[in-house]
């Protein structure tokens, strides 16, 4: 099974008309199929004429920590077509952002979905249409991912606020050790300017040549098959729209022909979750396991960064250093026993409380920091 994020936190650069019809041309080559509709505007659910308003469970269920309203991702899908099934999404999901704000574990949720997804039917892709931000929902549906497709259109601000998304993905690699296969896919592309031309040159430059050579290219065909709520190779199968994500489709395939993709630790998170569900047997002597907490801080002026609070005595010394991994981007992985833990970015000297952590905890002189817990 491969699991292709769609992402690109720019909008209106045809991220979720690649992912609808990307998914709807793999279903047509007879591989199956599950769309995942992971931006809380649902536009991928009402591209396949699904009536978000209307649904009792959605990908909320799915990633909430809510007993009462949980549901596995099995128990969300819908059948769209021959080959084709979607997770959909609505306003729901922007709670989630909110609602795993702090809890351990919380970039895995999707990971540990589909891992745990019951279902007579063997799917060969998972599409991931991400949301248009670099937020928790992005990151779960990156972290989910063996591959990533950006979609990249050829105007002014194409390049505009990729190098953020090319950030988390660096993070991922290096904090959790494991690597994404990221390929550009250039859209919205007239062969008749000399500009759009030149901002595909632009764009196969940056991406180090990781481009796809299918061009998908302006199409009206592709706005009218969306207002209808229908893949493009549905509403026009002869249109040039339908032409290029055909041709798109086919080269994904052929890309697992030529280098076998074996996606990363899905049947480790199912195993991990088992091993969690399972009796416990009693142990003469139960220590507690240390875990992983990855601590992020973006500052493109900041000369050094330091993390400080209870678990290293409040000083920002050797073991609070943060590594500077990519410009302007600032990281640590401290490995904390279950407990709750205050702390602060000393930045240059300044103390800081952790702008990305809504939890908030005054100690016995009144000063605000952060708090994480990890249980």
């Amino acid at each position: 099974m491969r699991v292709i994020a769609i992402a690109n936190q720019k909008g209106g650069c045809g991220k979720t008309t690649t992912a609808v019809n990307l998914s709807a041309c793999l279903a047509q080559l007879k591989k199956n199929v599950l769309l995942i509709d992971l931006d809380p505007q649902g536009h991928a659910t009402v591209g396949v004429n699904v009536k978000h308003q209307e649904l009792s469970k959605t990908m909320y269920n799915v990633l909430t920590s809510k007993a009462e309203n949980k549901a596995r991702l099995d128990e969300v899908i819908i059948p769209i077509s021959d080959n084709l099934d979607l997770a959909p999404a609505n306003i729901m999901l922007s709670a989630i952002e909110q609602e795993l704000s702090g809890k351990p574990g919380r970039e895995a949720k999707l990971t540990q979905a589909i891992s745990l997804m019951v279902t007579n039917k063997t799917y060969n892709y998972v599409i991931i249409d991400c949301s248009p931000s670099l937020g928790l929902l992005t990151f779960n549906g990156l972290r989910a991912s063996s591959e990533l497709i950006a979609p990249v259109e050829t105007g002014f601000y194409s390049l505009h606020g990729i190098s953020r998304l090319l950030e988390t993905v660096n993070l991922i690699d290096k904090q959790l050790n494991y690597k994404i296969q990221v390929k550009a896919l250039v859209t919205m592309f007239d062969r008749r300017t000399k500009f759009s031309h030149e901002v595909k040159e632009e764009i196969c430059k940056y991406f180090g040549g990781k481009v796809y050579k299918t061009l998908i290219h302006n199409n009206v065909k592709l706005k009218e098959a969306s207002s209808y709520g229908m893949p493009v190779i549905a509403y026009n199968k002869r249109c040039r729209g339908a032409e290029d994500y055909t041709m798109l489709a086919k080269e994904v395939v052929a890309q697992a022909k030529a280098k076998k993709i074996i996606t990363k630790d899905v049947q480790a998170n199912a195993a991990e979750q088992q091993t969690e569900n399972a009796p416990v047997q009693p142990k003469e002597q139960e220590m507690p396991v240390k875990k992983g907490a990855v601590f992020t801080f973006h500052d493109a002026d900041a000369q050094k960064v330091e993390i400080a609070g209870d678990f290293n005595s409040w000083v920002g010394s050797t073991e609070g250093q943060m590594e500077n991994i990519e410009k302007g981007v600032w990281a640590r992985v401290l490995h904390l026993e279950p407990g709750k833990y205050h702390y602060k970015f000393v930045v240059d000297g300044k103390w800081i409380i952790d702008p990305k952590n809504p939890k908030v905890e005054r100690d016995f002189s009144g000063n605000v920091n952060s708090l994480l817990e990890i249980k």
